[in-house]
């Protein structure tokens, strides 16, 4: 009886999860700017959750995998991608908002982050291949890209030493991701 309750707990919670991103992804709200200094960029990080130092974090990963394997089309993919990416972004920087002794697994966060942003990036191109009008899109992720490259930069200035290297191959990473969706958007 308690096995029975305990997966339809569970179908219900990955029921809910799905159909929650289900719903056009598009609507997010990502134009609200952050008060840290006059010139931040006019993009929202979703609130993270469940960081990665929670003994619950694996059932997040589990459910967020899932998901990925049931959204079908490149341009949901690639929105599922950039919001895995903001979040992993969010959740390093609440990793370092905890103190030093969470700055390497930070940044490791913020590094699987922009996995998925590259992957949301070759979905669009994909999509783009296909046929699909991904203009908006390109510019929600060059607009992303922004925001991740200033977030990781002022990351950098609060470290030292070999997490401080491993932002800035990060941060590095991102100006490509930033070079590659401007000339995407500028190609016809």
């Amino acid at each position: 009886m308690k096995k029975t309750l305990a997966l339809i707990i569970i179908f219900i919670f990955f029921s809910y999860a799905v159909t929650s991103f289900a719903k056009d992804s598009s609507k997010e709200d990502t134009s609200v700017s952050t008060p840290s200094s006059s010139k931040t960029i006019d993009y929202t990080l979703p609130y993270p959750g469940l960081l990665p130092d929670s003994p619950l974090y694996i059932l997040k990963v589990l459910r967020d995998r899932i998901v990925s394997i049931l959204i079908s089309g490149p341009v949901k993919k690639a929105n599922f991608d950039l919001l895995q990416a903001d979040k992993r972004l969010n959740e390093g920087v609440f990793l370092f908002n905890k103190g030093e002794k969470k700055y390497s697994l930070a940044e490791s966060t913020i590094s699987k982050g922009e996995n998925y942003f590259e992957k949301g990036i070759s979905e669009i191109e994909m999509a783009k291949k296909q046929g699909f009008t991904v203009k908006d899109i390109f510019q929600r992720f060059h607009l992303a890209s922004l925001k991740h490259k200033e977030t990781i930069k002022g990351l950098i200035d609060k470290t030292r030493g070999d997490v401080k290297q491993r932002l800035i191959l990060d941060e590095r990473r991102v100006e490509n991701f930033e070079k590659r969706t401007n000339s995407l958007m500028l190609q016809k």
